[in-house]
C-alpha cells in the first residue's frame, strides 16, 4: 500500500509514517510526505495513493480546499483529517472523510484511524485476473480495477492500461468488460476505447487523465460520457 501525508508541521510528518509503520504490522506500506498541497499535487500527477492523510489548516492551499480538488477530479482516495482545531472537524463531514486525527491525541486516534483505512480499502478493492498473450509471456496476473486507466480494442485483443503506465494485452471482447458490473464506473468513450471516470477530467470532445493524457471522444458517445461523466462526480460530493 502506498500513503500520502500532507501536514505542514515536520514534527507530524515524522511520527505519523513511524507510528503507521509500527500500527500496520504485516502490512508493508510505503509513506510519501509531503510539507504543502502544492508539492503533493505535484507528486500526484503521476502517482496513485491508496489513502491521503490530510492536515486542515495549512497555508496556501488548505485540506479542505484540497480535498474538493481532488473530488472534483473523480478522486475518491480515502482521506483521514489531522488538525489540531476541534473546530475545525464539524465543518469536514461535507467532504466524506473516513476519519479525524486531532494532533494532541496522535498516539490514541490514529490506530483506530489506520484500521478504518484498512476496512475501507478491502471492501473496495476489486480484483481481474489478465491472462497476457504469448508475445508479453503468456501468463496470468491479479492487478486492482481502481488501477486501471482505460481499456483498448485493437483486433481481438484488449490493452489495459494502468495508472502506473504499465499495459498488459490479453484476448478478449470489450464487451466482456463493459457489461460487468465491476466495471460501473466505466463509460465507453468510442466503440474501442473504456475509460475509468475516476480518473479523467472531462474537456469539450476529449477526456484527460492526470498525467496530460487525452482521448478523443466520438461525436456519437459524447453527450452520453457527459452524462455519465457528470452522474458519477454527483455520486462523488454527495
Amino acid at each position: 500500500m502506498h500513503f500520502a501525508i500532507v501536514d505542514d508541521e515536520d514534527a507530524v510528518l515524522c511520527q505519523i509514517p513511524a507510528m503507521i509503520c509500527r500500527l500496520s504490522k504485516h502490512t508493508q506500506i510505503q509513506c510519501d510526505c509531503f510539507s504543502d498541497a502544492q508539492s503533493f499535487l505535484l507528486k500526484y500527477a503521476s502517482q496513485k495513493y491508496d489513502a491521503l492523510f490530510l492536515d486542515i489548516d495549512m497555508p496556501g492551499i488548505n485540506g479542505f480546499d484540497l480535498t474538493q480538488h481532488l473530488r472534483d477530479c473523480g478522486d475518491l482516495i480515502p482521506i483521514v483529517y489531522i488538525t489540531g482545531r476541534d473546530d475545525l472537524i464539524i465543518h469536514a463531514f461535507r467532504y466524506k472523510a473516513l476519519g479525524f486525527v486531532r494532533k494532541q491525541l496522535l498516539e490514541k486516534e490514529l490506530s483506530y484511524a489506520l484500521s478504518t483505512v484498512f476496512s475501507e480499502l478491502q471492501k473496495e478493492e476489486k480484483l481481474i485476473t489478465v491472462k497476457t498473450i504469448l508475445s508479453e509471456g503468456g501468463g496470468s496476473e491479479t492487478i486492482r480495477i481502481s488501477e486501471i486507466a482505460y481499456l483498448e480494442s485493437s483486433r481481438h485483443n484488449i490493452s489495459i492500461h494502468l495508472l502506473s503506465n504499465k499495459v498488459l494485452t490479453t484476448r478478449n471482447l470489450l464487451s466482456t468488460y463493459s457489461e460487468a458490473p465491476e466495471f460501473e464506473h466505466f463509460v465507453l468513450i468510442s466503440a474501442g476505447i473504456l475509460v475509468n471516470l475516476a480518473h479523467i477530467t472531462l474537456k469539450a470532445d476529449k477526456i484527460r487523465f492526470r498525467n496530460g493524457e487525452e482521448l478523443l471522444i466520438s461525436r456519437r458517445r459524447i453527450k452520453a460520457v457527459r452524462e455519465a461523466y457528470l452522474e458519477f462526480r454527483k455520486k462523488v460530493l454527495i
